[in-house]
């Protein structure tokens, strides 16, 4: 499972990079987008305030029409040289004659509100400003911009009365050696026209407030205008700015957490006053990664390559799948037919060695478990291997020999040799190995030929005693001695004690390991085998030799008919 493990690694590597790109994006997008809005928002105020001047000088031009104007000149000069009151019918001339002149101005850029001065402050007549309506005794010379004009300028300004008004101011001339005889002011109320105008040229939102409070407010296609209101609550926190206290422009500020603002003051005396305007955006702003999907438009998505996108992660999921198949699927499979295999009874016990991975631990517990149920249950014993099975060809990974036992991890099994191939005569006997107990020589089976005898000691030197016998050396330990009644039986069990003393002798003498390697094991196997050779080829008894075949002990059988 280690190419799947480590696929799985790669994929969790590459997620989290992913998500470790996207939230760097995110915040790289957001902080770039607030940089440009803040210039932007520093921009628009630039423009509202050009606008204002613009405004300004295209409507002081209109006023020129007033300002030559004989009969408004003619009056304004006859309600100068009167100090105590104005006389009416001068009023009445003065109303007519401003009434014609404003009916020649263009829609777009007349006056909400026309006023004639005379040299007094006094106002003559006016159009438009319904507040000052039967007041007889109303004046505007206290302005700074009526009282320039008096004195022969041409100024405008931001006044701050019922609403906020931009004023322009003309003088009028009638004696040109003397000082105007008067002045004519246009005014025009910042109202919800008037933010609608500058919102468009500008594409912010606009709003204009005074006495602590916004007053009107226009906003583009898109743009909550009720956000704007929350400048009431900001407004207070204008004194701690030391930007819009020495230049009368504050710096980017975020109300309401959702729209940026830059404040300004109006120019003239309203701005003293601290009435100002503000502008406003949207910022351009991403809550999560994800939200990219929701703010991105067709144009955005048509940039994307999609046949890389798709390609890269059906790549993806086809090695993973691989992955998968042949490291997960295939193993279990495989580990499946071998299961039914084995509850059909085609055979009884997992072969471990046909697994991989964690499967080969697994058929090898299930094996000792089936052993251990057995055993327990005291039912029948398994069947008896297959000869060819036990003794036959293993891979040569991983190494092992025949009758492997636990702690026996590096013999190699032995090929299974026909009968018809083998030679009845046992097979030559090996040194045993140092330390084995010697064991009591076998019988003769019945019609055998007497084995020869031991050889004497051979003698000494002449007239003198004779030579010790040679000690052979130790044997492996064997199992104790059985007492049976039955002779052949007791044969059997000699030569079987045998074969296990040259096998072991020969495992040794071929470098293999030998701990662990018990008789009573041993014993068994030889046994179940000797039952199936029995019962397939109908003979008497089964001979067990030991030979080495490629370096390894290893075993043959030959069945014997008599």
């Amino acid at each position: 499972m280690l190419a799947s493990r480590f696929w799985y690694v790669v994929l969790a590597l590459v997620l989290g990079a992913s998500l470790f790109v996207l939230q760097l994006a995110t915040s790289m997008y957001n902080r770039a987008g607030l940089r440009a809005m803040d210039e932007g928002l520093s921009s628009d105020s630039q423009v509202v305030s050009w606008y204002l001047r613009n405004d300004a000088r295209e409507r002081s031009a209109q006023l020129i029409k007033f300002a030559l104007n004989q009969d408004i000149a003619k009056d304004l000069q006859k309600a100068s040289g009167s100090e105590d009151k104005v006389p009416d019918d001068v009023r009445a001339r003065v109303l007519a004659a401003l009434k014609k002149v404003n009916q020649e101005i263009p829609e777009e850029d007349a006056f909400d509100a026309v006023f004639a001065v005379d040299q007094h402050g006094r106002v003559v007549a006016h159009l438009g400003y319904d507040q000052a309506s039967g007041m007889s005794d109303f004046e505007l010379g206290g302005y700074p911009v009526v009282a320039d004009a008096l004195h022969g300028y041409v100024r405008d300004d931001t006044l701050q009365l019922d609403r906020l008004y931009r004023v322009v101011a003309r003088p009028v001339e009638f004696d040109l050696g003397s000082l105007p005889a008067g002045a004519v002011v246009g005014a025009r109320v910042v109202d919800q026209r008037f933010a609608r105008v500058l919102s468009q040229r500008t594409g912010a939102a606009v709003a204009f407030y005074m006495d602590g409070a916004s007053t009107v407010s226009a906003a583009p296609e898109g743009f909550d205008r009720t956000q704007l209101d929350q400048i009431n609550s900001d407004l207070s926190a204008l004194a701690e700015d030391e930007s819009y206290q020495k230049l009368g422009r504050s710096s980017a500020r975020m109300i309401g957490g959702n729209v940026r603002v830059v404040y300004s003051l109006l120019p003239g005396e309203a701005g003293q006053l601290g009435a100002g305007y503000v502008v406003g955006r949207l910022p351009a702003h991403v809550s999560s990664p994800f939200d990219f999907f929701r703010q991105a438009d067709d144009k955005d998505k048509a940039q994307v390559n999609l046949v890389l996108v798709v390609g890269v992660a059906l790549g993806a999921a086809l090695l993973g799948l691989l992955f998968s198949f042949f490291e997960h699927t295939q193993p279990i499979n495989s580990f499946r037919a071998e299961s039914v295999r084995l509850a059909k009874g085609e055979v009884d016990q997992l072969t471990p060695s046909k697994f991989r991975g964690v499967f080969r631990k697994i058929a090898s517990d299930i094996n000792d478990g089936v052993d251990a149920l057995v055993a327990k249950g005291g039912g029948s014993p398994r069947r008896a291997a297959d000869l060819g099975k036990v003794l036959g060809d293993i891979p040569d990974q991983p190494v092992m020999s025949a009758f492997s036992f636990p702690g026996d991890t590096s013999a190699a099994a032995p090929a299974s040799v026909p009968a018809s191939e083998v030679s009845p005569e046992p097979a030559r006997a090996l040194p045993s190995p140092p330390g084995a107990r010697s064991l009591p020589k076998p019988k003769p089976a019945a019609g055998a030929a007497e084995p020869a005898p031991a050889a004497t000691a051979p003698a000494g030197p002449a007239g003198g005693p004779p030579a010790p016998p040679r000690r052979e050396p130790p044997k492996p330990p064997g199992p104790p001695e059985r007492a049976s009644g039955n002779g052949e039986v007791g044969d059997e069990q000699a030569e079987w004690q045998k074969v296990y003393q040259d096998f072991v002798a020969t495992k040794q003498q071929c470098g293999e390991k030998t701990e662990g390697f018990t008789y009573e094991k041993f014993e068994q196997t030889l046994k179940k085998n000797r039952e199936a050779l029995m019962a397939r080829h109908q003979c008497s008894r089964v001979k067990f030799s030991v030979y080495v075949k490629d370096g390894k002990a290893a075993l043959k059988a030959s069945p014997i008919k008599d």
